[in-house]
């Protein structure tokens, strides 16, 4: 199927590895043009990278400017962000939240609504918010990545609302456990609390997904490249959750 993006210009953030990086892999794919953000230099076939630090607000501010000076136009805007710490809620402390707010609210609204002017302005666009299904289901030691990743989604839906008459489609696409680098980090956080294995934690993960396993960053991208595609232009305000069913099971 023909999504019909090429030449379409996106922007993907956090995009150094994990799902940032399956989606602009994605995209490319797809032949759209891609610009992708993260404190590293990325290198990748296809994709120009833009090294930013989303906790700088000036960064941030310079990216959207930069990505069209570069390539004359914004079609696409994928906000990811960066996880917070896995901590239980009574260990936090303020300084947690504002950091985990500063990492991955901050910059997504800075972005989200920066990118929003341009498309409003232009006719039409498509923004999309990677969050997690940890805003409809939260688990243990997601606290600071559950609120503010709730944030984000009452933010998408808003959006949704408020820009549909402008032609600017936003939608939130929820993750469930997925193989990276994030979940590996998962993991080991809980078999060290929980003083057990990596292939018991793994397990327990597995356990509550219908489909008997976790998710790919591949199969995670291939929804958003959808989402964010012509193919989808009557979808918008729009929460697709890819998680093997596991939402879904504990209703």
């Amino acid at each position: 199927m023909d999504l019909g993006l090429k030449g379409k210009v996106a922007l993907v953030t956090a995009a150094s590895k994990g799902i940032g990086q399956a989606i602009a892999r994605q995209l490319v794919a797809e032949d759209a043009v891609v610009a992708v953000s993260a404190r590293t230099p990325v290198e990748a076939q296809g994709q120009t990278s833009y090294p930013t630090d989303l906790m700088d607000p000036g960064a941030v501010e310079r990216l959207i400017p930069d990505v069209i000076a570069a390539h004359g136009a914004l079609d696409i805007l994928v906000v990811n962000t960066p996880g917070p710490k896995i901590m239980s809620v009574l260990e936090t402390e303020p300084a947690d939240w504002d950091t985990a707010y500063n990492q991955l609210v901050r910059p997504a609204v800075q972005l989200a609504t920066g990118a929003a002017r341009v498309m409003a302005a232009n006719g039409g666009g498509s923004i999309l918010f990677i969050t997690s299904t940890w805003v409809k289901q939260p688990a243990v030691g997601g606290g600071l990545s559950a609120s503010m990743r709730s944030l984000l989604s009452a933010l998408a839906k808003q959006m949704s609302l408020e820009l549909a008459a402008q032609g600017v489609r936003v939608n939130q696409l929820m993750p469930g456990a997925t193989g990276t680098d994030r979940m590996e980090n998962i993991v080991a956080a809980k078999s060290a609390a929980n003083g057990t294995t990596r292939e018991e934690e793994i397990a327990k993960v597995v356990s509550a997904i219908p489909m008997g396993r976790w998710a790919e960053p591949e199969e995670i991208a291939r929804a958003a490249a959808y989402l964010v595609s012509p193919a989808a232009a009557f979808v918008t305000g729009e929460t697709l959750a890819v998680d093997g069913g596991a939402i879904r099971s504990t209703l």
